[in-house]
C-alpha cells in the first residue's frame, strides 16, 4: 500500500502540469520550452562546436567528443536521457514533463540542424570569426606561427577540415552566452530544467546541501576544464567559463536574480493549498490564522520560501485550487535552514 500511495504521488508529480493543458498559459509555458530549445541548439551548432567550446553542460562535453574523435552531435541523447531517468530515480518526479520535452527537443532540434540544415562544403560553420576563410591547401603554406591563429572549419568527422578561419574567441563567448542564457532562461521560465549536466547538481544538492547555483556552477567549469584537450593551451578552458559567465548573468536577468521567494497565501481552500505545497513540491511552511480587515470573516495565511522553479508552480497552480486566492511575494537575497543553505 505504501509503495502504491508513493508511485501515486511520484506519477502525479511527474505529470502534473501548472496550466491547464491548451489553454493560454499551457501553450505559452511550452512555447517558452521548445523556443528555448531551438535556440540552445542554433547557438551550440554555431558557437560552440566550431570553437571545439565547452561551456559546460552534456553538450559542452560532447562538443568535446565532436572535436577529438568526430562523434556526431545528436550522440548527446544517450548521455542527457540516462541523465535524466537517473535524476527521475534518485529525485523523483519533481523533474517534470517539460524537462522531458526540453531534453527531447533540444536533441531534436540538433538532429535536426545536424542532419538537416547541415551544409557539406561548409561543414560547422562558425558564426562568429575574424577575417577570410583560407584553403587547406593556402594553410599548408603558412609559417607553423602563423597558422597556429587558426582554426579548422570541420564537416563531420574528426578528420574532415574543409577551410581555416581566424576565430574570435572572446565575442564568440560573449554571443554564445548570450544565446544560452536568454534559451536556458526561457525553458527555466516556464517551470522545467535543461536536465543533462543540472541532474548532476541537484543530486549532489540534495545530499551535500551546498548552494545549487554554487554546484551548477562548479560542475559546469569541470566540463569546460576539458577542452583543454582539444586546443592544448588554456584558452579554450578560460572562453568556455567566460561563456558560463555571461550565461548565468543573462539568466539572472531575464528571470530574476533573486534565488527564492518567500510567499504569504491567503486562500479560503487551505487544505488544497498545503497539498500542493506539501506532496507537489515536497515544502513545508507555516499557516496563520487571522481576520478580514473589513468584514472581519477568519481568514487563513500561509507562510512558505520557495527557489525559483517551485515559485513558478505556485504561481500557476494557486488559480485552479483558489481563484480568489491573495499572493505576496518577497524576494530573498539569503535563505538558510533545512531546505536551503546550511546554517553556518
Amino acid at each position: 500500500m505504501i509503495k502504491n500511495e508513493r508511485l501515486r504521488v511520484w506519477v502525479n508529480q511527474f505529470l502534473q502540469d501548472a496550466e491547464k493543458p491548451f489553454s493560454k498559459e499551457w501553450n505559452v509555458a511550452y512555447g517558452k520550452v521548445i523556443f528555448g530549445c531551438f535556440l540552445f541548439a542554433l547557438t551550440d551548432f554555431l558557437m560552440v562546436v566550431p570553437y571545439g567550446m565547452a561551456p559546460g553542460g552534456v553538450y559542452g562535453l560532447m562538443s568535446v567528443f565532436n572535436n577529438l574523435w568526430g562523434w556526431p552531435m545528436d550522440l548527446v541523447i544517450f548521455m542527457d536521457l540516462p541523465l535524466f531517468i537517473l535524476g527521475l530515480v534518485v529525485l523523483g518526479g519533481n523533474l517534470g514533463i517539460k524537462t522531458l520535452v526540453s531534453v527531447i527537443f533540444t536533441w531534436l532540434f540538433t538532429w535536426f540542424m545536424e542532419n538537416i540544415f547541415y551544409i557539406p562544403q561548409y561543414g560547422y560553420y562558425p558564426l562568429i570569426h575574424s577575417g577570410e576563410f583560407i584553403s587547406p591547401e593556402v594553410f599548408a603554406t603558412l609559417s607553423s606561427q602563423i597558422q597556429e591563429i587558426y582554426l579548422p572549419l570541420r564537416g563531420i568527422g574528426k578528420d574532415v577540415v574543409l577551410q581555416y578561419f581566424k576565430p574570435d574567441y572572446l565575442l564568440n563567448s560573449i554571443v554564445g552566452g548570450l544565446g544560452y542564457g536568454v534559451s536556458i532562461a526561457m525553458i527555466f521560465s516556464a517551470g522545467a530544467t535543461s536536465g543533462g549536466m543540472d541532474v548532476i547538481s541537484m543530486i549532489l544538492h540534495k545530499y551535500t546541501h551546498i548552494s545549487l547555483g554554487v554546484l551548477v556552477m562548479i560542475v559546469d567549469s569541470a566540463v569546460a576544464l576539458t577542452s583543454f584537450v582539444v586546443g592544448g593551451d588554456i584558452r579554450l578552458p578560460m572562453f568556455s567559463i567566460i561563456f558560463i559567465f555571461v550565461e548565468s548573468k543573462v539568466i539572472d536577468l531575464v528571470i530574476d536574480n533573486k534565488v527564492n521567494k518567500t510567499l504569504l497565501i491567503i486562500t479560503d481552500n487551505i487544505e488544497g493549498m498545503k497539498t500542493m505545497i506539501l506532496e507537489d513540491l515536497e515544502r513545508s511552511g507555516t499557516v496563520f490564522k487571522g481576520s478580514g480587515l473589513y468584514l472581519n470573516t477568519e481568514k487563513n495565511m500561509i507562510y512558505t520560501t520557495v527557489n525559483r522553479k517551485e515559485y513558478n508552480k505556485i504561481k500557476y497552480s494557486a488559480k485552479k485550487i483558489d481563484p480568489k486566492c491573495f499572493i505576496t511575494v518577497i524576494s530573498n537575497t539569503e535563505t538558510l535552514g533545512e531546505g536551503f543553505t546550511e546554517l553556518p
